[in-house]
């Protein structure tokens, strides 16, 4: 997997400034034989599905039958994966809270279906409408006469008036309503009344269906001293509804029943190989990924996240209905908050919480002493040495073929010389098919104020002179000059070594120069392998407090902390601070201690960047590409996009968006293998 993707071309299509993404992971699974039961994920066990926590409601499972894989079959033939689904019902918060039903109705029917969130209608499993707004019994919506809500999906809500009496006032509902062309009902709200008759409902006939509640709302409060209107439980789906039929395909999945109460899908006609080192689509934004490993079909079920927001990864479900029997831990296997290496199954985190602690009869309480969190490093070769058989500068005898890894709160880390209690955040790391192409005078900035630059080139065209710099400064040691001609692989590797943390000789900064070359005023190196580490280290020390725990051991070996001196109280509805971005969330239930561990994370959303004006920007077919970057048939002649996404033109080998003599250059040596391309 890419761990930073340094693209050696300007990129000139529209795309946003930020390609984040987020990966939620379900349970890990490690077959080193044969497969003997089931594989079966459902919301417990896979943080994508729909989960409702306070009525433990679930309905997405996705099953491997057993049998289908096995040490020499990676193969999940047709019809062994499985996808199932049903509606469930849930009471109306103004139902729950108030005793007043929505046209009659107590509650609604929800059904997780690709691990979103849908409205099933009437009950029917088979048509879904997303749900918009689902009011929690404390909001409350001040409107304004005149002033226009957009409730999401298209729809908006107008207060129009008020009668004289301060009792009545009139509303308008309207979907993409410019200007209210889109008008779907005028409706009073009314306090004069029964409670009941302070419920406005707008029912619509959707999907064969009659009389459906779309829109629903308390009214509290009509103020004619202020022309506002304050409602409460608004309640709001779609009006487009998704309709599921037999022989419907999402992805890899066909639909095999679709009927009122249950959707069932298998892989009907296509087949997955879980093949080492691939990810691969079962449906919508469903993935299997599976670990770069000849020796055993390690893979876990994943859901891709593009859309800017906050994200909640939750780990395993708890669902106490007594007392505790067992110790409860979570690690990366089944909490997705903590880091994880797929390929070489290494993990550090653990969070526990140990027998007897809890009692949903009559103990909710996690004394002091009873939850720990450890953590320790582990060791993983550099790619330098993985695939060229290289080693990276430093104190010990030969140089380092690897470094320490440590999962700290739920990030990644490299562990200063194998200290636990020595931490660096990782800046970059470049897989084996990366490559950088420096020119001479470059500066490359790499992260966190460091940058590289290439001071030079001798005229043989192979000695490189590389210096790091940091916020500006150069780095003391860091001017190295890197000779290819020697014919020795291992000269050709770059080390910056600095002293933190009181640990010597630490490599902060390494790389692999792959090719030199000059030729009259045109001179380049090309990068691989390159590694970079921060040189500010966290030092944890015992004692020190990080949220609710406290450091009780902090030696180069391991770091454990505890709850030494607060305890954390699973009250029915409650969210409770654990460390950094974690947390424990547990159910508004007061018969059983149902809760979860879960680690906030967002995606920051930007502005796409606008593509040069030197570039064609016409878009033909809306796919937020130019025409001249595209593959479409009105692709500009001399344009192409390469197999990585980048807009280029043919010959243009520097990226630089024009044909020079030293795309000439380049070319003549990329044909007699003196760069890589």
């Amino acid at each position: 997997m890419t761990r930073l993707l340094i693209l050696l071309v300007a990129v000139m299509f529209a795309i946003p400034a930020s390609a984040e993404t987020l990966e939620v992971r379900g349970g890990v699974v490690n077959l080193t034989g044969a497969q003997t039961a089931d594989l079966v994920w459902g919301a417990y066990n896979f943080g994508a599905f729909w989960y409702d926590l306070d009525d433990d409601l679930m309905t997405e499972e996705i099953r491997i039958v057993a049998g289908t894989l096995g040490a020499w079959d990676r193969t999940i033939d047709e019809d062994c994966l499985l996808y199932s689904t049903s509606p469930v019902y849930q009471e109306y918060e103004l139902y729950e809270n108030e005793g007043l039903t929505v046209n009659g109705d107590t509650g609604y029917y929800i059904e997780g279906f690709m691990a979103e969130k849908y409205i099933a209608i009437n009950n029917n499993a088979d048509k879904l409408c997303k749900p918009l707004i689902e009011f929690e019994d404390d909001d409350k919506k001040t409107l304004a006469v005149g002033a226009e809500w957009d409730l999401g999906g298209g729809f908006a809500l107008e207060v129009v008036g008020i009668d004289a009496t301060g009792e009545k006032a009139t509303i308008q509902l309207s979907k993409n309503c410019y200007p209210y062309d889109n008008l779907l009902v005028t409706g009073c709200l009314d306090t004069s009344g029964s409670e009941q008759d302070r419920v406005y409902t707008y029912t619509a006939d959707l999907a064969r269906e009659t009389d459906i509640p779309v829109f629903s709302c308390y009214v509290n409060e009509i103020s004619v001293e202020t022309d506002t209107v304050e409602i409460m439980y608004v309640f709001l789906i779609d009006n487009d509804v998704l309709e599921i039929d037999t022989g419907d395909t999402y992805g890899i999945m066909e639909v095999v029943t679709a009927s009122k109460s249950q959707i069932c899908m298998r892989n009907n006609e296509y087949s997955l190989d879980l093949d080492t080192d691939t990810t691969e689509h079962i449906m919508g934004g469903i993935y299997f990924r599976t670990a770069d490993d000849a020796t055993a079909i390690r893979f876990y079920p994943c859901k891709i996240e593009g859309e800017p927001g906050n994200y909640e990864i939750r780990g395993n479900v708890v669902n106490l209905n007594g007392a505790q029997p067992a110790d409860y831990a979570w690690n990366a296997y089944n909490f997705a908050g903590f880091w994880y290496d797929l390929d070489d199954n290494l993990m550090t985190e653990e969070l526990r919480l140990v027998a007897g602690t809890l009692d949903a009869t009559y103990d909710r309480t996690i004394d002091e002493d009873r939850l720990s969190y450890r953590t320790s490093p582990v060791y993983q070769e550099y790619e330098l040495c993985t695939n060229e058989g290289l080693t990276v500068d430093s104190d010990h005898p030969g140089g380092d073929t690897g470094y320490w890894i440590e999962g700290w709160i739920g990030a990644r880390y490299v562990a200063i010389d194998g200290k636990a209690d020595k931490l660096s955040k990782p800046l970059v790391e470049f897989d084996p098919h990366d490559i950088k192409t420096l020119n001479s005078g470059d500066i490359w900035d790499l992260g966190d104020g460091f940058v590289l630059k290439l001071m030079g080139i001798n005229d043989a065209g192979d000695v490189a002179t590389l210096q790091l710099f940091k916020n500006g400064a150069p780095l003391e040691r860091s001017l190295k000059c890197i000779d290819t001609s020697t014919g020795i692989k291992q000269d050709r590797v770059y080390t910056y070594l600095k002293d933190v943390a009181d640990e010597d000789n630490i490599p902060i900064f390494s790389c692999y120069v792959a090719a030199v070359f000059k030729e009259g005023s045109t001179s380049y190196v090309q990068l691989k392998y390159v590694f970079l580490i921060d040189d500010d280290v966290i030092k944890i020390e015992t004692s020190d407090t990080y949220g609710v725990m406290d450091v009780m051991t902090a030696s180069s070996s391991e770091i454990i902390l505890r709850n030494d001196e607060t305890t954390l109280d699973l009250d029915s509805g409650t969210t409770e601070h654990i460390i950094g971005d974690m947390y424990f969330k547990t159910a508004d239930d007061p018969y059983a201690i149902r809760f979860y561990p879960f680690a906030e994370r967002t995606i920051d959303g930007e502005e796409p960047t606008p593509p040069p004006d030197s570039i064609p920007a016409i878009d033909s077919d809306g796919d937020g590409v130019p025409n001249a970057w595209d593959d479409e048939p009105d692709t500009s002649d001399g344009y192409y996009t390469d197999s990585h996404g980048r807009g280029r033109r043919w010959g243009d080998m520097n990226g630089d968006c024009v044909i020079t003599s030293l795309d000439a250059l380049m070319i003549l040596q990329a044909a007699a293998g003196n760069i890589k391309w």
